[in-house]
C-alpha cells in the first residue's frame, strides 16, 4: 500500500476511534489539529472537537451532522466509509505529519531561491523554527518527575566544570538544554574562562563543540595546550618555550588530542549553521558512543543574525534566542560568552552587574545562568567570577586567581602569577 493511502487509512481508523472511545477522544484531541493531512478528516476532527468542547454527544450521526453545519458536503458518507475503529496509529499519524511539514519547507526553500534579492539565510532560520515547532512535544507531570528522579538518582552529570571547587558546586544543576551567558569586558579574560570550561568537559567525557567566531581554531588549540601544560602562552607560540616546556607541550598536546573535543572556525556564521554545525558534531558523537556535553560560542555579539534588522537589541534578541533553542532541541548545555557593556567602568568598584550585558534584555531573559567575570586591576592577580543568575542554584561571588602567562584561573595561591606588562589578553 502507498504511503499516502497508508496514512489515509491509519487517520479514518483514528478517526472512527475517536467517535467510539471517549478516553481516547480526549487524548487525540490534546494533538495538533494538523496531525489529519486530508482536509475531510480534519473538518471530522473539528467537529469531534466541537462537539466535545459542548459536552454534546458524540457519535456517527452527530459528527457528520457537525461537519456538514461547518462545511463537509457529504459528510454522512464521509463517516460511513471511515475504515475500522483502531487507536493504534498516532504514531504514524505524527510521522507523516512530520513529513508534510518537511515538504513544506522544502518548497519553502525552493521558493526563496531563484530570486537574486531572496534572503536564504532568513528562509534557512524559517524552516528551522517550523521544523522544530512540529517536533514539540507535551510530557504528564508525573513523567517528567520520573525522568528528572531517573536522572538525579544516576548522578547528574556536571557539564559546566571550571576547576574552582567553589564555583562548580554552585553551577552542579546546570544541565542539558540550559543556557549559559559568560560576560565580561574585554581583555578580562571571556575566551581563556570558556577554554577552561571546554577542557574540563571535555575531560570528564563529555563530547564538546568549541565555535569560535572570532579567534583561528590553531589560537584555542594553544590556549588549550597552555593550561594543560601550565606553560606560558606567549612563549608558546611565539617558540620561545624552555626544553622541558616543550616537552609538557607535547605531552599536552597529545592528553587534549584524546579528548572529544573539537573546534569550529565559525566566524561570521548564523544561529543556522551554528545548530547545523553542532547537529552533525553529536552525529559524529554518537558513532563512538560518546555524550554530547557543551557547544560553546565565542562571543554573542559577532553572530550573525537570523535576519538583518535596524534595531540592534532585536538582532541580539534573535541570537540568543535561537542559542536557548539550540540548547534546548540538542539537549546539550550552550555556553554563549558576551560583551559588556561600558556602564562597569563608571562605577566605584566596576564591578559588573546583569543589566550590563550589552545590547539586549533578551540575554538576561533567555539564560538559565549567568557568570560576569571581574579583575578589578587587570595587571593583577585577584579575580572574581560573580553568578548572577541562576534558575536552580545560588547566586554570589567566588573569589579567583588569574595566572596571566598561561591563561587560567585558578584558587591556589601558588597558581597565581600577574599578567606581565609586555603580553596581551
Amino acid at each position: 500500500m502507498a504511503v499516502a493511502n497508508l496514512d489515509h487509512v491509519a487517520e479514518g481508523a483514528t478517526l472512527a476511534a475517536m467517535i467510539a472511545d471517549e478516553t481516547f477522544r480526549v487524548e487525540v484531541l490534546c494533538e495538533p489539529e494538523d496531525l489529519f493531512g486530508s482536509s475531510q478528516h480534519l473538518a471530522l476532527r473539528r467537529a469531534i472537537g466541537a462537539l466535545t468542547e459542548r459536552g454534546d454527544a458524540v457519535d456517527a450521526l452527530t459528527v457528520a451532522h457537525e461537519a456538514q453545519t461547518i462545511g463537509l458536503g457529504g459528510a454522512m458518507d464521509v463517516v460511513r466509509r471511515l475504515p475500522p475503529a483502531s487507536g493504534k496509529y498516532l504514531t504514524v499519524l505524527a510521522n507523516a505529519r512530520l513529513r508534510r511539514k518537511a515538504q513544506e519547507i522544502g518548497r519553502m526553500l525552493l521558493a526563496s531561491g531563484p530570486s537574486p534579492e531572496a534572503d536564504l539565510g532568513e528562509a534557512a532560520e524559517m524552516a528551522v523554527a517550523a521544523l522544530a515547532g512540529a517536533q514539540q512535544k507535551v510530557v504528564s507531570a508525573g513523567d517528567a518527575g520520573a525522568e528528572a528522579f531517573r536522572r538525579a538518582k544516576a548522578g547528574a552529570p556536571r557539564l559546566v566544570r571550571t576547576g574552582l571547587q567553589d564555583l562548580d558546586e554552585s553551577l552542579q544543576l546546570v544541565g542539558p538544554g540550559d543556557l549559559v551567558i559568560l560576560g565580561a569586558r574585554p581583555s578580562v579574560g571571556k575566551t581563556a574562562a570558556a577554554v577552561q570550561v571546554a577542557r574540563h568537559a571535555a575531560a570528564a567525557g563529555k563530547g564538546v563543540l568549541f565555535c569560535s567566531l572570532e579567534m583561528a581554531p590553531e589560537a584555542i588549540s594553544l590556549r588549550l595546550v597552555a593550561q594543560e601544560a601550565r606553560v606560558p602562552f606567549v612563549g608558546l607560540a611565539s617558540n620561545q618555550l624552555e626544553v622541558d616546556g616543550w616537552e609538557k607541550a607535547g605531552r599536552a598536546l597529545q592528553a587534549i588530542s584524546r579528548l572529544p573535543l573539537s573546534i569550529a572556525d565559525a566566524g561570521g556564521a548564523s544561529p543556522s549553521q551554528l545548530r547545523a554545525a553542532a547537529t552533525k558534531f553529536k552525529a559524529k558523537l554518537a558513532r563512538v558512543g560518546v555524550p554530547f556535553g557543551l557547544v560553546v560560542v565565542d562571543y554573542l555579539q559577532i553572530v550573525t543574525p537570523p535576519r538583518p534588522d535596524r534595531n540592534r537589541d532585536r538582532e541580539i534578541a534573535a541570537i540568543s534566542s535561537a542559542l536557548k533553542s539550540m540548547a534546548k532541541s540538542l539537549d546539550v548545555v550552550v555556553l554563549g560568552l558576551s560583551q559588556l557593556n561600558r556602564s562597569p567602568e563608571g562605577r566605584q568598584d566596576k564591578r559588573p552587574a546583569l543589566s550590563d550585558l550589552r545590547e539586549s534584555g533578551a540575554i538576561e531573559q533567555d539564560a538559565d545562568s549567568v557568570l560576569l567575570l571581574h579583575r578589578p586591576q587587570k595587571r593583577e592577580n585577584a579575580a572574581e567570577i560573580i553568578v548572577a543568575k541562576q534558575r536552580n542554584g545560588p547566586t554570589g561571588a567566588v573569589r579567583a586567581l588569574w595566572n596571566g602567562p598561561t591563561m587560567a584561573f585558578g584558587g591556589d595561591p601558588e597558581f597565581a602569577v600577574p599578567w606581565p606588562e609586555t603580553q596581551l589578553e
